[in-house]
């Protein structure tokens, strides 16, 4: 599914960074909006829905996910879809929202397969509970909504093991089994506690607020807080946690659980006790705008970096927001500096990143001379690296070289002819090493990490008399 949103993207604003992410944005806003619809329809209350919109606009978390192009942002948007539209289903207890709600797993499991459906399944008893639902009305749409999500979701699937039957291993075996009892062989195992440390940090501030607002919910006994606490916090991340493959956007569905919560305990608490939490969002945004403005006057010197005009005039709209939320203190207020991350830090720190890209491990300086110097026209060849940003800044395939690096071990055995062997080139083998010292041979420029070209292959090298170092790449020309 993610594929088939950037290709439409790019058929749109065309083959860009803008097309590619142009639905990524969307989604983002998507999700906001959902954030609210949820918190208004399990809270009965509008305030707790702002805020928690607010908060779950700033969260570090969700702001990685749709400044990279990941499959996450996509699976978060369709979950929390799901969970609005079953919501709307036990309100009205009408079909549609019921038929709406399992099409909506089914793109849910097109995104990113059977965990797609955790979040929205796990969430059919709170919201029952939540909603007064006892009976079991619609029971025959709902096994003919089960039917049609199944149908639809795994279509692509069964087209795929028709295919080719080595599909179905490397969807059940490597794809579910490796990632969640075998993450070593995704070089993507971590330790039970990951998480545990991972995912406060990259929800900050606002899940400062968490663990008054779970003491809260109990003191209180409040159903909608107890019973998302449960379904949308700890039987989620205990999965996630024990299952063995790890990477820090695979807790993002859990992420809007913080929003949610802290927008409650926003609302529920009177303004009087809530001051030093107030000073201490303050702080942490004000220690943001510090940091930034450090690096607008220069005093960094491992980071060189010159704002621009509209840079400038961020930075100063954020430190003037915030003298005017240190004079005027209310709730509304602390849950706007949330804002602080996408309106001022994000498109300031975009610039940045842009004139630093070479530092940044970002390719397009290296594409940039290749231009400058006509040598796009070339054969480009990577040493052990997988480079796809690379390939789309030139438009055009590059040649991978295998020695060691893991991200070059690609899955061909769906290939249906052998011409990938030809832009990816493992020198482990006599036969493909003699291919690539012919394409040496030729007109053609030789990309190499620092320090990563092994003495035994340095010979290569020769067959280019010009060399230059950009950021961390050696290139050969």
């Amino acid at each position: 599914m993610t594929y088939w949103i950037t290709a439409a993207g790019m058929k749109l604003f065309g083959v860009n960074a803008f097309g590619a992410r142009f639905f990524l944005q969307l989604a983002y806003l998507f999700q906001i909006i959902l954030v609210y619809k949820i918190g208004r329809n399990l809270f009965q209350s509008k305030e707790k829905a702002l805020y928690a919109a607010l908060f779950y606009a700033g969260l570090p978390l969700v702001l990685m996910s749709v400044r990279n192009l990941t499959t996450d942002a996509y699976l978060n948007t369709f979950e929390l879809l799901g969970v609005y539209l079953l919501i709307r289903y036990y309100r009205h207890r009408k079909p549609l929202w019921l038929y709406l709600f399992f099409t909506d797993l089914a793109l849910a499991l097109f995104t990113k397969g059977p965990v797609g459906l955790l979040i929205p399944l796990l969430m059919v008893y709170p919201v029952r509970k939540i909603t007064d639902i006892s009976d079991n009305k619609n029971t025959m749409h709902v096994w003919l909504g089960t039917l049609l999500m199944l149908a639809l979701g795994s279509s692509w699937f069964f087209y795929l093991m028709l295919k080719s039957p080595a599909f179905y291993h490397f969807f059940v075996d490597v794809q579910l089994g490796d990632r969640i009892f075998k993450a070593s062989s995704l070089h993507r195992a971590k330790p039970f506690w990951y998480y545990l440390a991972f995912f406060p940090a990259t929800t900050l501030p606002a899940f400062l607020f968490i663990p008054e607002a779970i003491g809260k919910g109990f003191k209180q006994k409040n159903r909608p807080v107890l019973l998302l606490t449960l379904y949308w916090l700890i039987i989620p991340f205990l999965f996630f946690s024990v299952s063995s493959s790890k990477l820090v956007l695979y807790v993002l569905p859990l992420s809007p659980y913080v929003a949610l919560a802290a927008g409650w305990l926003l609302d529920e608490k009177p303004f009087g006790k809530l001051k030093t939490w107030y000073f201490v969002f303050w702080g942490f945004y004000l220690l943001i705008l510090a940091a930034l403005t450090t690096l607008f006057l220069g005093a960094v010197p491992t980071v060189p970096y010159k704002p621009d005009t509209a840079a400038v005039l961020f930075l100063i709209s954020g430190i003037l927001a915030m003298i005017y939320f240190l004079f005027r203190k209310n709730k509304l207020h602390l849950a706007l500096m949330s804002l602080i991350l996408p309106l001022i830090l994000v498109p300031v720190s975009t610039d940045i990143l842009h004139q630093m890209e070479g530092e940044a491990n970002g390719m397009m300086p290296v594409a940039g001379f290749l231009k400058k110097q006509h040598l796009d026209s070339r054969k480009i060849l990577v040493w052990d690296k997988r480079l796809p940003s690379l390939s789309f800044d030139l438009q055009k395939d590059i040649y991978s070289i295998y020695h060691v690096d893991f991200s070059l071990k690609r899955h061909t055995e769906f290939q249906e002819n052998q011409n990938w062997k030809k832009n990816l080139i493992n020198v482990n083998h006599p036969e493909e090493l003699a291919y690539l010292q012919k394409l040496a041979a030729t007109p053609s420029v030789l990309l190499v990490k620092k320090g990563k070209l092994p003495q035994k292959f340095m010979f290569f090298t020769r067959s280019y008399p010009h060399h230059k170092t950009m950021g961390k790449w050696e290139i050969y020309y």
